[in-house]
């Protein structure tokens, strides 16, 4: 009777195991779970462009909420920009379509998010030459910032330097510039759509 009581209680533990194993939770009382906001084309996560604000925050328990203005990440029109903190660190924002709730960016902004290729929101100019080993740098002339741009995955590394501080040597604004100041490392990335060419 009592091996019978032990299988039992075993059998019930490997069962309650295996569904918070399966659980889609990100965020726990112990941490958040970084590998949940993996920063692919197009997407955070489970975050895609092009999904409600309803939906994306159906994956985002646990977070608390601010709302801002999406030109303190360069998009003018006056649209706002949701951003989600863990406990007192930014993690990342949702920028809807003007006037509607349809997401047109996602900003990843925590060092502990990684892209697809191994680089996260605070990489340095020296760690994407190890995946873009021919970066051009670009100036954002109405911020006055740099950028550099992944256009395959849609993903804009955003500089936020000034003529004193530009990663680019520039002979015109309007050209990409090889980058000089290696150690500089990126404020966020911009994940925007894809587009068929």
């Amino acid at each position: 009777m009592k091996q019978n009581i032990v299988w039992l209680l075993l059998g019930l533990f490997m069962v309650s195991g295996c569904s918070v194993f399966r659980s889609e939770h990100t965020a726990t009382k112990a941490g958040l779970n970084f590998s949940k906001f993996k920063i692919k084309k197009g997407q955070l996560g489970k975050i895609k462009i092009g999904m409600t604000l309803a939906d994306a925050e159906r994956h985002l328990s646990g977070f608390r909420q601010e709302v801002s203005e999406a030109s303190l990440f360069g998009f003018g029109g006056g649209s706002p920009a949701y951003l989600y903190y863990w406990k007192d660190e930014i993690v990342l924002g949702l920028i809807p379509k003007l006037d509607t709730d349809t997401l047109l960016f996602l900003i990843a902004a925590h060092p502990k998010l990684c892209t697809t290729n191994g680089l996260n929101p605070k990489s340095s100019i020296n760690e994407l030459l190890q995946q873009y080993p021919h970066l051009m740098v670009m100036q954002d002339l109405m911020n006055e910032w740099e950028f550099f741009q992944d256009k395959k995955n849609g993903w804009d590394f955003i500089f936020m330097t000034d003529r004193e501080t530009e990663v680019g040597e520039y002979i015109k604004d309007d050209k990409p510039a090889k980058p000089k100041r290696l150690n500089t490392k990126t404020d966020w990335i911009t994940i925007r759509e894809v587009r068929s060419e």
